[in-house]
């Protein structure tokens, strides 16, 4: 009967730990149910999760994310074709609400930017003082 009960707690312990591990995956919180999550060196999205490792998410900016920044206001990303380089997109997410948002609220205050000019000149305009780092 002790046997079955060591058993029994080892597997309960076992059991916990693999739920709370995110296999595959590397996650970033960004604030405000906002994660930037990795798959692979090459699927790099930020998503908008109910929690982390959740197994599925709303796109906030789609992959490949190559360069980020962020602080409790504001979330900075460069997206684009990693193999080719090109193809580059700049976005300016919202990070600082009342209350936590949903993630068509989160969508309504992302902005998308094809040209890296109007990008910069956005973020001057509107003290965004924040730099773009490569993803690990």
């Amino acid at each position: 009967m002790k046997k079955r009960i060591e058993y029994l707690f080892t597997f309960l312990i076992l059991f916990i730990s693999l739920n709370s591990c995110c296999f595959g995956a590397k996650e970033e919180y960004l604030g405000n149910n906002i994660y930037l999550s990795e798959y692979d060196n090459y699927d790099i999205r930020i998503l908008y999760q109910e929690y982390s490792c959740a197994t599925s998410g709303i796109e906030i900016v789609p992959m490949t994310v190559l360069e980020i920044s962020h602080n409790s206001e504001w979330i900075i990303a460069k997206s684009g074709d990693k193999r080719k380089n090109s193809d580059f997109k700049y976005w300016v997410i919202k990070n600082n609400y009342e209350s936590l948002p949903n993630s068509e609220t989160v969508i309504k205050n992302r902005i998308e930017f094809n040209d890296l000019k109007k990008f910069e000149f956005y973020l001057v305009k509107n003290k965004i003082n924040l730099k773009l780092k490569e993803v690990d």
